[in-house]
Order: structure tokens, then C-alpha cells, then sequence
């Protein structure tokens, strides 16, 4: 019923995004993924489709107060669905206490869901701004990797999560002028031992943006910092963010540094590392033991981490992509070369592949290799 819905809209009001008044503003897209997964000798192979729907709805009733509210809707179909037990449980962000999300499993090789994943009001006056309700909460600075990103872990190879996860909480923010502010956040899961709050300042010294970051995380202490400028002509910026001991065992930190170029020739390039105290350093014996699943104490599952990435708009049109993150010790791989090219106004195709490779019982090799490719229309 929601795609019926959207493309009915669509058709009745037009491609681009839509204003129906002056109080309310509406926009989305639909957009079709296929992937197609092989072992690491390219033999055996499984295919999986998600169609994917986002409405966004924007209410604005004053110039004070803006009401917001966003609806996704992913058709999951194929060889994913059946090859991962219990498939539905993992679609449901656990960051959420409210349960606005519905499964529907259709047969044993398609499943339905949807979930309000922004459902806030936004007050603002002068340099106050208070967001209730369901949010994202960005405290991120650099791209890849973000410690200070305490209420929403990002993962990167998730690329086809734009917007991200949201949490369900409030916000208070308070530009003091000369970009200083001050921002109070807290997230409410519905576990008490799983709350978190923690307040942000950000200040401008020496042509740097720099915020410092303290709070409580699940019942633990973490404090944090991060900071963006410019060495020369290179970006800098980095992250910092520790997390107190819990049961006995050592805190966990997690530090984030990352430089970008650009180029006269339009070439772009990136380079990132991130630093994890209590992750892998070492080869392992089953690719099992790499855990992808990624949370603020634990941005990836091994010690060193580096990524490397080059972009190049070839024309406006067509655009590439290609990085490659290593991390020593444990010896892990994954090659992320990309393609976008704008078939027309509002309609693009991309093409994504990862491959991942790792050392198995002392024997670097091939894991295993994904293929994506989707067509994305907004309107």
C-alpha cells in the first residue's frame, strides 16, 4: 500500500520535491537494489532484491516549530532471506523504545517491513533549539569512522542507508555566536541500563572547529573530543572517545584520524586511519570470529585500521569511487570500488562491489565477494 501510495503522489504532483503549502513540504524516493553474493572461488552464488520506499512528510506550522515525519519501507526477496535464519529480527533498530515497526513475512523468501524512523517537533528561537521525539542525533566529524558518534553508530559499507539510524529522545541545542555551542542529547531505548546522555561544546579556535564531548553511555562514563581544519590545502580532522571499564574489564577507546585532498585535475583523494584498543591484532581461524556488526565502543572488530579512497567526477554525469581498507595484524582486506552515473533528472544507477579477504589459519585468501547494483528515483 505505501508504494501505491508514493507513486500515486508522485503522478498527481510531480518528480521534484513537492510543496504542497508553505506549512507542508513533502518528498522521497523509491529505489531498487539487487545484489548477488559469492563464495571466495566465485562458484557457489545467491541472489537478493530489496525495493525501497522513503516518505518524508514536513509540517511547519510557525516560524518557531516544524513538525517531521519519515516512513521506509523495504521488500526484501531471494537468496538473503533464505540463507540467514531469522532474517526479520535484524531489520529492527534497537536504538528504538517505541515499536513503530511492522515485519510481514510474505513466504520463506520475501519479507515486508516498515518503520516510522522520524517522528519529532522542532522548536527554534534565535540561538535555542530543542527536537523531541524520534531522531538522528550527528555528532560525527570525520567520514569514515566516528567515535564521537556515541547515539548512532555509522557503518560504512552500509551504503545504501543514507539517512541512518535514528534514536528515540531529545535534543537541546544553544549557539552562543562565533560558532560556540552547546548541545545536550539523551536516548531513551526503554532499558534503563541502556540509556545514554551526554552533552556536546563546539568552539572555533585557531581556524579549527573542535567540540568536546562527556555523558553517560549504558551506565558507563565516556568522554570525547574531535576536531576539523586544514593543514596547508589537506583537510584534518579526527575524533577521539573512551569508555569507562564495565565488570572487571578495561575501558575501550576508539581514535579516528582522517586527511583529504582535492586535487586541481578533480581527483579526489582520502586517507583514514582508526585506532581500537580491544580489538583483533592478530590472523584468525574462521572468518566468523570478524564481527561486521558495528556499535559506538566497537567502529570495527580489529586493532589497526586504515582506509585509503580516490573519487573522480568523470563528468556530470558519471562519477567513481574506489577504496580499500587493510588492517595489519589480523590481516583483513576489503576492496569498495563504486560507479554512479545520472540516467536522467532525478534517476540514478549505481554499481557497488566489495570483496573481502582475510588471513584464514595463516593462509591469506579470498572470503567472499558481493555485487550491487541500483536504480534510485527521487521525487
Amino acid at each position: 500500500m505505501v508504494f501505491g501510495f508514493v507513486l500515486l503522489t508522485s503522478r498527481i504532483m510531480g518528480q521534484d520535491s513537492i510543496t504542497v503549502s508553505h506549512k507542508f513540504l513533502f518528498n522521497g524516493y523509491v529505489k531498487d537494489l539487487y545484489s548477488i553474493h559469492f563464495d571466495k572461488n566465485f562458484n557457489n552464488s545467491y541472489s537478493g532484491n530489496i525495493v525501497h520506499n522513503r516518505l518524508n512528510f514536513k509540517y511547519i506550522p510557525s516560524d518557531k516549530i516544524t513538525t517531521t515525519a519519515e516512513v521506509r519501507s523495504r521488500l526484501f526477496w531471494g537468496g538473503e532471506v533464505k540463507h540467514i535464519p531469522g532474517f526479520e529480527s535484524f531489520l529492527r533498530n534497537s536504538n528504538e523504545k517505541f515499536n513503530l515497526q511492522k515485519a510481514w513475512k510474505l513466504n520463506r523468501s520475501m519479507i515486508m517491513h516498515t518503520n516510522i524512523e522520524r517522528l519529532n517537533i522542532n522548536y527554534t528561537d534565535a540561538g535555542l533549539n530543542i527536537k523531541i521525539g524520534r531522531q538522528r542525533v550527528n555528532w560525527g566529524v570525520t567520514s569514515t569512522w566516528n567515535p564521537n558518534d556515541i547515539f548512532n553508530a555509522y557503518n560504512f559499507l552500509d551504503f545504501d542507508y543514507e539517512e541512518r539510524a535514528g534514536i528515540d529522545g531529545a535534543k537541546i541545542e544553544y549557539n552562543f555566536g562565533n560558532r560556540n555551542g552547546l548541545e545536550i542529547a539523551y536516548a531513551n531505548t526503554g532499558k534503563k541500563a541502556e540509556q545514554i546522555i551526554a552533552f556536546k561544546y563546539s568552539m572555533n579556535k585557531l581556524n579549527y572547529d573542535i567540540q568536546f564531548i562527556a555523558g553517560s553511555f549504558k551506565n558507563r562514563l565516556t568522554v570525547g573530543a574531535g576536531w576539523a581544519g586544514y593543514i596547508q590545502d589537506a583537510g584534518f580532522k579526527g575524533e577521539i572517545q573512551y569508555f569507562s571499564p564495565m565488570k572487571g574489564n578495561k575501558g575501550q577507546v576508539n581514535i579516528a584520524m582522517e586527511s583529504d585532498y582535492m586535487f586541481n585535475n578533480g581527483w579526489y583523494f582520502n586517507l583514514g586511519f582508526l585506532y581500537y584498543n580491544k580489538g583483533l591484532s592478530q590472523s584468525i581461524n574462521e572468518w566468523n570470529q570478524i564481527d561486521l556488526r558495528l556499535s559506538p565502543e566497537n567502529l570495527m572488530p580489529t586493532k589497526w585500521n586504515s582506509i585509503i579512497s580516490v573519487a573522480k567526477e568523470i563528468n556530470p554525469l558519471l562519477s567513481i569511487n574506489c577504496s580499500a581498507l587493510y588492517s595489519p595484524g589480523s590481516n583483513l582486506l576489503i576492496l569498495y570500488p563504486s560507479l554512479q552515473y545520472n540516467l536522467e533528472t532525478n534517476l540514478d544507477l549505481n554499481i557497488v562491489w566489495q570483496s573481502y579477504l582475510a588471513e584464514l589459519n595463516s593462509n591469506f585468501q579470498a572470503v567472499n565477494h558481493n555485487g550491487f547494483v541500483r536504480v534510485k528515483w527521487n521525487f
